[in-house]
């Protein structure tokens, strides 16, 4: 099932943040002060305290402060009784630490005119091998596989290849999936796993594998045979730890840097 989208990253007025409704989650606040962030829309670099910033978002002053305190933890912010909140501005959307919320598509909005996603979503009578072994499964273990390329100003970017067993999913959307019918697939595989009742992800483990392109033709980025390239190799786990999906990502790394961000 094909899809695409394009978006060149703008900045936004300094000090203006768009509101957020009543129900909202403190990721989705997080997000917004994120992307709010790397827009640089902070003058001096210093977020307003938390009740003007709760005013601005049209949120609690609870939720704004769990929102600051995950980008403290992520490194994006550093908090202090005298100084308040500072962005740290050698943080981009580079960083690892930042792949969930900011996502592939968000890092190379950045710095390229023209992103596309070309996808689809398949049902497969079973999933890779590293899946099954991450996951625990039976290799006759019926599998979602949704298939992506992002594509930016014309140059496949990453591709990603994301695994879940079809029965984790919910029945109304299994159903659509088993049928080839028209579904509207999440932007990532972390909203995806709102539909799987009971199995939502709550964190991953990532092996970031350095490799080489093969000589083969159904290598899935334009780079020639023995180019050096990184492979992250991600398990997902609910709250629980159970092991609920496994993603497969293949990273052209001319077009994405990343960087860790440590902190005391």
């Amino acid at each position: 099932m094909p899809g695409s989208s394009s978006r060149r990253g703008g900045r936004g007025a300094p000090g203006v943040l768009p509101r957020i409704g009543n129900g909202s989650l403190a990721e989705q606040t997080t997000r917004t002060l994120l992307e709010a962030i790397m827009e640089r829309r902070f003058p001096g670099d210093r977020l307003p305290n938390e009740p003007d910033l709760a005013e601005q978002l049209g949120v609690s002053r609870t939720t704004i402060r769990t929102a600051l305190q995950t980008l403290e933890r992520l490194g994006v912010v550093s908090r202090a009784p005298a100084r308040g909140t500072q962005v740290r501005p050698h943080i981009g959307r580079e960083s690892i630490l930042l792949h969930r919320l900011i996502g592939f598509r968000g890092m190379l909005e950045a710095g390229h005119d023209e992103v596309h996603l070309e996808e689809r979503m398949d049902v497969l009578d079973h999933g890779t091998e590293p899946a099954v072994q991450a996951l625990g499964l039976d290799e006759g273990t019926a599998m979602v596989v949704h298939d992506k390329t992002i594509v930016a100003d014309g140059r496949p970017a990453v591709h990603l290849l994301q695994e879940v067993p079809l029965e984790y999913v919910a029945e109304d959307v299994r159903r659509k999936l088993v049928a080839g019918r028209r579904f509207d697939i999440p932007d990532s595989i972390f909203e995806f796993s709102h539909l799987w009742p009971g199995r939502e992800i709550d964190h991953s483990v990532v092996e970031i594998v350095p490799s080489v392109v093969p000589d083969d033709s159904a290598f899935p980025l334009a780079l020639a045979p023995g180019t050096p390239h990184i492979v992250l190799c991600e398990t997902h786990y609910t709250s629980g730890n159970e092991p609920v999906a496994y993603s497969r990502e293949i990273v052209d790394d001319e077009m994405i840097r990343f960087r860790l961000v440590r902190s005391r």
